[in-house]
């Protein structure tokens, strides 16, 4: 609350106490005007109404100025937001008590030692029997004013609740848990509890995943498979350090960790659930299977221990839909030639520009690919595995379209021209297959699912082109 807002809410109480105080001080002159007027004597409760009021409204100034020129103000520069109201009420109340007392005692000239020891009594057995909610009141107003949490922060209770504040008053704190229900913990259960606030220092936090994979594994390509799968999550903190561990071996396999940052823990089910998804794709991808429990018997001689390979050649081709064009033969072919090529982080793949004689298909890690807008470098997207880049330059000899830049350590199939050429000289129609699966594929996110004639028009048009170029680059000769 800013000291304009607070003068603001002073302007009131410090009016009517000035008026008040004016009346009190000139009582006399108003007793006269009113004996005046009245038969009989007005000067015993006239005098203790304006003593009332005066203290009344000199504890209401009183309470104002405390609660808003002095908590409030030393709340935002200790803490950064407003004082909670629980304090300022408390703070009131008991100004006003004090209030009553010293009404009772100068303003109805009585004695308080007998109405003390009365209400000291009564407020004994009174808290006996409201102990709890004592307890509860004081807890709220010491997290009030140390203030662990605040409305909107995640907390995590010892008992294993995790929930969103809701709602803090003097009794209770109330929690909504991510099933959208909400949990009333009492203020002094959870002043008593060990907890921890999710939310605090930052917002940010930080999650993992835990996944089996076998011993035979390589470790630096295991980290770097499941580091590629979390640079292709959405929803992650930006600049979070996102990794991965190797946590402990059990009889499974070996345990690893995917560590990673987000924003906010609301956010956590979303992500948990993306990453996860992710990192399976990739490992699927580099055909790296996740073991089930199993148990090996050495019965006569030991077994030399087998070594996991990477995913092969003929099975990575097979999913790429342009190549669906050609026969089971044809793709063994491709398969036999391919070569195993790794890219490490920051590696120039193809450049923009640049001819191109060869195919990459992606087995594990990711690449990012980049375009030139007026002598200033981009990034338009990712290559993730399974996807390939160089169609169009191994194909038709286009120049590369953008440049291609691996992103963390890579591991891909490279296929040349040479070998697509010993299959185009055997079965020179297959330039139109490929020609009208590739105009698929470039006008997917135009006409697909569309049946309007416009739409068939342009990527039977596409098609011709691609195929026509594959034909001349290829000195196939005609094709339709």
């Amino acid at each position: 609350m800013n000291r304009s807002t607070s003068l603001k809410r002073l302007g009131a109480p410090f009016l009517i106490c000035a008026v008040v105080t004016t009346a009190f001080l000139q009582r006399d002159a108003i007793i006269k005007s009113i004996d005046s007027v009245s038969s009989s004597p007005s000067s015993p409760w006239v005098t203790a109404l304006l003593g009332t009021l005066a203290w009344m409204s000199a504890a209401w100034l009183v309470s104002r100025l405390i609660a808003y020129l002095i908590v409030s103000t030393s709340a935002d520069h200790r803490t950064g937001a407003h004082a909670p109201e629980i304090l300022i009420n408390t703070i009131s109340a008991a100004i006003y008590i004090l209030t009553f007392f010293l009404i009772y005692r100068f303003v109805f000239d009585k004695d308080t030692s007998g109405l003390l020891a009365t209400s000291g009594i009564a407020t004994l057995i009174i808290g006996f029997a409201i102990r709890e909610m004592i307890a509860d009141f004081f807890s709220g107003m010491a997290i009030s004013a140390e203030q662990p949490y605040r409305i909107g922060d995640w907390l995590e209770i010892e008992s294993g609740l995790i929930g969103k504040v809701v709602e803090l008053n003097w009794r209770a704190t109330r929690l909504e848990t991510q099933e959208k229900k909400v949990v009333v913990v009492a203020n002094s259960d959870l002043a008593s509890r060990q907890f921890t606030n999710l939310s605090s220092p930052t917002r940010a936090f930080r999650d993992e995943i835990e996944i089996a994979l076998n011993y035979t594994s390589d470790p630096t390509r295991i980290h770097n498979i499941l580091q590629a799968a979390i640079l292709t999550t959405e929803g992650l903190h930006p600049d979070g350090k996102h990794d991965s561990k190797i946590k402990r071996f059990t009889e499974r396999g070996v345990i690893y960790a995917v560590r990673f940052w987000l924003s906010d823990y609301s956010d956590r089910a979303r992500v948990r659930d993306s990453v996860a998804s992710n990192v399976l794709h990739h490992l699927n991808q580099a055909g790296v299977s996740i073991p089930y429990s199993q148990a090996d018997i050495l019965i006569t001689r030991r077994r030399r221990p087998r070594k996991e390979t990477r995913i092969n050649a003929r099975r990575l081709l097979s999913r790429i839909d342009w190549l669906q064009a050609m026969t089971e033969e044809e793709l063994d072919n491709l398969a036999d030639v391919a070569q195993e090529r790794v890219f490490h982080a920051g590696d120039e793949i193809v450049r923009e520009g640049d001819e191109g004689d060869q195919l990459y298909v992606v087995v594990e890690g990711l690449l990012e690919a980049h375009r030139d807008f007026q002598g200033r470098r981009e990034r338009i997207g990712v290559i993730e595995p399974g996807q390939a880049i160089g169609e169009m330059s191994l194909l038709t000899g286009a120049q590369r379209t953008a440049t291609v830049i691996a992103k963390t350590q890579v591991f891909a199939l490279a296929v040349g021209r040479d070998a697509i050429e010993v299959i185009f000289k055997a079965r020179p129609e297959i330039a139109g297959e490929l020609g009208r699966l590739m105009a698929t594929r470039s006008l997917e996110a135009k006409s697909a699912g569309s049946e309007s004639l416009e739409a068939n028009e342009e990527l039977m048009d596409k098609a011709k082109q691609i195929a026509r170029r594959i034909t001349a680059f290829f000195s196939l000769g005609s094709s339709h």
